[in-house]
């Protein structure tokens, strides 16, 4: 099974739990976290339906995973989500030393990659953990059309 083949894989999962945030009136976003082939944490957007600002899905997919573990260190895990990062989680990813965010669709109003703050990759943050590696483009059409209620 090619790499490719995997991250489809699990971004096809990330569009599944999309599917299910919008179903309950939420912003359209599923991320996962994986390390070694297993599946730690799974989120969807959940800012109205659970009425919490910071129920993003990689939020509460980072939470999961680290709760699985007992630990919030992530080292060698990868995040799937199907919508860039926010300032926020992006914050959280870093701080959680996730090694890979494989991203569907950018968000270059408020992405930790694309926007004019790319605090995810950045890597002269002083005091932060290093920035993470991105993928970005997986199923980008996929997630561009959840995203826009066009599936």
């Amino acid at each position: 099974m090619s790499s490719l083949t995997v991250y489809e894989t699990y971004m096809r999962r990330c569009l599944e739990l999309a599917d299910t945030a919008r179903a309950q009136g939420d912003v359209p976003v599923g991320a996962l976290v994986t390390r070694d082939g297993r599946g730690l944490g799974e989120g969807l957007e959940g800012v109205r339906a659970l009425v919490d600002p910071a129920a993003h899905a990689e939020l509460e997919a980072v939470r999961a995973a680290c709760r699985a573990l007992g630990a919030r260190d992530l080292s060698g895990a990868t995040l799937y989500t199907t919508a860039e990062p926010c300032f926020m989680c992006s914050y959280a990813i870093r701080q959680t030393r996730i090694a890979l965010v494989v991203m569907g669709t950018p968000v270059p109003s408020v992405g930790g990659v694309t926007s004019a703050h790319p605090i995810l990759v950045d890597p002269a943050i002083a005091g932060w953990e290093a920035p993470s590696q991105v993928l970005r483009g997986v199923l980008q059409a996929q997630c561009e059309a959840l995203r826009h209620n066009t599936l």
